[in-house]
């Protein structure tokens, strides 16, 4: 017996549970779509600030002073802080510690719990872009949570990098009335300035962290429910429930 003469033979022996089966299915999907609350996903779309992209702070240092063992450390810690703001933004705006900082207006009652299965950021194609979405049943909320979710992460950031910055400078303050060696003082004047602009660049009121490339919008059409999705695999386990039935009957 071949694949299809199996299938006529299930067919005849247990169509009706079969088709009944997934005809209930039909009727539960069309339900669902009909009185489920529409669901609809805000869009924004991100990418490293602009100052990322500078140069690296040790091609400023002259060579007889970046050889130094100490000064080369603490040139290569301030680069790497300096590099991984994005990824601090990627990290920290799905984080308790940002979703708990959103206005009470809203702020649902548990942030964690509610943002895990809607709040998402991952890759944009194969850019340095980050997609952040946000499913909710409110277009207006959606859009008015995902702007305030950047605005806070990146302000939080912006903030770190300035208590940061202000330690670095006095310390460099600290260490320059203490520096004999022209080399080191020349790049410790270096360090020290790059930080001052650190610092600046930390106190101007535009993106630090993250730049908008595609401000927050919504999708024109709800993505949930999808009668699509729903009707043929409601129908196939309706199905599938009716045949197991039928089998449980026939075999008593």
């Amino acid at each position: 017996m071949n694949e299809f003469d199996l299938v006529l033979l299930t067919l005849r022996n247990n169509g009706k549970y079969i088709f009944g089966g997934a005809l209930i299915g039909l009727v539960i999907a069309i339900l669902i779509t009909l009185f489920q609350t529409p669901v609809y996903q805000a869009t924004m779309i991100v990418a490293p600030a602009d100052r990322t992209g500078v140069p690296s702070l040790s091609s400023f240092i002259p060579q007889a002073a970046a050889d130094a063992p100490a000064l080369q450390y603490f040139v290569e810690r301030i680069d790497a802080s300096q590099s991984n703001d994005f990824t601090v933004f990627e990290t920290l705006i799905t984080s308790p510690s940002i979703l708990n900082k959103l206005n009470d207006n809203i702020r649902p009652q548990n942030p964690q719990s509610w943002f895990q299965s809607r709040l998402k950021i991952k890759p944009h194609g194969l850019s340095q872009f980050r997609k952040i979405t946000l499913r909710h049943t409110d277009q207006t909320q959606a859009i008015a949570i995902l702007n305030q979710l950047y605005n806070v992460t990146d302000q939080t950031i912006r903030m770190n990098k300035k208590r940061q910055t202000a330690r670095r400078i006095s310390y460099l303050n600290e260490q320059l009335a203490n520096v004999q060696n022209p080399n080191h003082r020349d790049a410790m004047i270096a360090l020290l300035r790059e930080q001052e602009q650190t610092a600046m660049m930390a106190s101007i009121d535009n993106e630090f962290a993250a730049k908008i490339i595609e401000p927050a919008y919504i999708s024109s059409k709800p993505i949930a429910p999808n009668w699509k999705i729903l009707t043929p695999v409601f129908m196939m386990i309706g199905g599938l429930f009716g045949l197991i039935i039928s089998g449980f009957r026939q075999t008593k």
